[in-house]
């Protein structure tokens, strides 16, 4: 394993373009600079979904009349978060919507049965320059000088890892923001690890999510311009069209990635739902993008929304490829 070099600290403010924060969170795509809450349409979409005790539970978001939530289902139906929380079993992982900051939530069920929740800013820095995140909303510094960020994370044993990238300081009309240069994974008590990019990267926007299979091996989404991710410390590139991997998981020797591809190649709109089986593409629906991923079984269930634009998303998730839209 290589160690991550270290980068000069730097004194910065965060971001303020938390419109272009909102889009991304909503579109999953970083050229989609648009605000979808500008009209007060409603719109969601589901995000992680999973079966516990014989029940079909899905998190997401939901935007209407300007306010952006965490909406919950079980067995397709609307519940309140109390409900939903009482039925995830412990050591189970699932993601929120931002929360009022414009951090990413991810809510985790420990082995004692206490909600964890995790918050990562979308590339802002601390004042010292530090990496850090947030645990209960009580700010967790890392030891390290170099400039970046942590975007996910997953757990095993009950331990969290952690993924993210590092990067330099570039000044904009809002501030100064972390330019996305070299991906990491981190687990607590031990040293940062650079992911190398693949040759034929242009552009690297970031990582998605992580999943650890165990302490040999685990998988990390990449954001660039194609759809990928890495096992261990190899790139896995998935398609040539533009695409992104928003989670992976293993079924015994199978390994499934989730996300969606442009068959125009463009990293706008009209995306194909998608999943990925040992690296062989499953379409789901045109229109539409996938962000999670149960495999139970021979059953392969799949979130996501439909919709040709931000506007338009609906949430939904598909079951063995036939979908069942989801109210909201």
């Amino acid at each position: 394993m290589k160690k991550i070099r270290h980068l000069k600290e730097i004194t910065c403010q965060p971001s303020a373009c938390f419109l272009l924060i909102i889009a991304l969170l909503l579109t999953g795509c970083q050229s989609d600079n648009i605000d979808p809450l500008e009209n007060n349409q409603p719109l969601a979409s589901a995000y992680s979904i999973f079966i516990n005790e014989g029940k079909l539970l899905i998190s997401g978001f939901a935007a209407r009349d300007g306010q952006l939530n965490t909406q919950y289902w079980v067995d397709s139906e609307v519940v309140n978060q109390t409900d939903f929380e009482n039925l995830v079993n412990n050591r189970t992982l699932y993601r929120e919507a931002v929360d009022d900051k414009y951090r990413t939530v991810y809510a985790y069920k420990d082995e004692q049965g206490e909600l964890q929740k995790h918050q990562f800013d979308q590339g802002s820095l601390s004042e010292d320059g530090r990496v850090f995140f947030y645990k209960n909303d009580v700010i967790k510094k890392l030891d390290t000088v170099s400039l970046g960020t942590i975007s996910a994370l997953t757990f095993f044993d009950d331990k969290p890892y952690y993924i993210g990238y590092f990067g330099t300081i570039e000044p904009t009309e809002a501030g100064n923001s972390l330019s996305r240069e070299t991906p990491f994974i981190w687990k607590e008590d031990s040293t940062f690890n650079e992911l190398p990019l693949p040759p034929q990267v242009n552009s690297f926007q970031g990582t998605t999510n992580l999943y650890v299979h165990n302490q040999n091996e685990f998988y990390v989404g990449g954001l660039v311009s194609f759809p990928m991710y890495w096992k261990n410390f190899e790139p896995v590139v998935l398609d040539k069209r533009y695409g992104e991997v928003w989670q992976i998981t293993k079924s015994g020797t199978d390994v499934y990635a989730v996300g969606l591809i442009n068959k125009s190649n463009s990293n706008s709109t009209g995306h194909t739902a998608c999943y990925w089986k040992n690296q062989e593409l499953v379409e789901l629906e045109d229109d539409a993008q996938a962000y999670g991923i149960f495999v139970e079984g021979g059953d392969v269930y799949v979130s996501g929304a439909v919709g040709h634009k931000p506007v338009n998303y609906r949430p939904c998730y598909w079951k063995n490829g036939v979908r069942v839209d989801l109210t909201f």
